[in-house]
C-alpha cells in the first residue's frame, strides 16, 4: 500500500511551461478514484538556477494549492535537483511509519510536460501491484512542433507495453529502491536511464508501460545539453 506519494519536477527557466505542467499534475491527483486515494502527497518543484519568473509563478500556484512546494537550488544539474527533492520529501514524511520506504512512491516528470488525467492513478495502481519502478512513455506535444518533425520522431519510437525506452518525464520509483540505489543518480544528463539500470541491478520489478503516456515539448532549444530537445533538433 502506498501511504506517501511525491511528484518531483525540476525546472530551469520554465516560466512559459511550468503552470501548464502543474495544472496537469494537480488535475491528475483530483482524478484518482476514492478507493485508492488514501495517501498523502506533495508536488515538489525544484526551481534550479532560474533567472526568469519561474519561482514567482510556482509560489503563486502554491499559494492556491497547498500540496505544491517550491524548492530553490543552484545546481544547474537535473540529477542533483531531483535527488535534492527526494531527500526533502523523505524529511517531510519523517518517521511516522516503520515501513516508510516501502510505502513511499516517487513520480518524476518535467516542467515542459503534461501528464494525463489518469497518470497518478496508474502509478499508484502499479505500485500497489508490486512494481518497484514504472517506466512510462512520452511523446512530443503536437502544439509545440511541426507535423513533419513530430512524425519523424514517431517513426523512430514505437510506443507500446514493454517498450524499450526510458524517459525522465515519466518515471516512478518505490522509496525502498531509491534507498537501495542511494538516491537519484546525480548526473546532469542520463539520470533517468541510470535509475532504471540501478533498480534492475538491485533486483527490482520494472514495468515498462504505455498506459499513462506523457506529452512533452518538442521545442528545439532545451534546458539540458544533449537531452530530449537536442534529439529533436537532430531530426531536422
Amino acid at each position: 500500500m502506498i501511504v506517501h506519494l511525491g511528484v518531483i519536477i525540476p525546472a530551469y527557466n520554465e516560466e512559459e511551461e511550468i503552470l501548464g505542467c502543474l495544472d496537469s499534475v494537480t488535475r491528475s491527483f483530483a482524478q484518482v478514484p476514492a478507493e485508492i486515494a488514501q495517501f498523502s502527497y506533495e508536488i515538489l518543484v525544484v526551481v534550479d538556477a532560474c533567472t526568469d519568473g519561474t519561482l514567482g509563478l510556482v509560489e503563486g500556484f502554491a499559494g492556491e494549492h497547498p500540496h505544491v512546494t517550491a524548492l530553490t537550488t543552484s545546481f544547474k544539474n537535473v540529477g542533483l535537483a531531483r535527488n535534492f527533492a527526494w531527500n526533502y520529501f523523505m524529511q517531510m514524511v519523517g518517521a511516522d511509519c516503520n515501513a516508510k520506504f516501502d510505502s513511499t512512491w516517487i513520480a518524476l516528470t518535467d516542467a515542459d510536460s503534461r501528464v494525463p488525467d489518469h497518470w497518478v492513478a496508474t502509478h499508484i495502481g502499479l505500485a500497489r501491484a508490486g512494481v518497484d519502478c514504472l517506466v512510462g512513455t512520452v511523446s512530443p506535444r503536437p502544439d509545440t512542433g511541426s507535423p513533419e518533425l513530430i512524425a519523424k520522431w514517431h517513426s523512430r519510437h514505437e510506443l507500446f507495453e514493454d517498450h524499450p525506452h526510458v524517459f525522465g518525464a515519466n518515471l516512478g520509483l518505490r522509496g525502498s529502491y531509491l534507498e537501495i540505489i542511494d538516491g537519484i543518480p546525480q548526473l546532469a544528463l542520463g539520470e533517468d536511464t541510470a535509475i532504471v539500470a540501478a533498480v534492475l541491478e538491485a533486483g527490482g520489478i520494472v514495468r515498462r508501460t504505455d498506459a499513462c503516456r506523457v506529452l512533452t515539448s518538442a521545442r528545439l532549444e532545451g534546458r539540458v545539453r544533449g537531452g530530449f530537445n537536442a534529439y529533436m533538433q537532430s531530426l531536422l
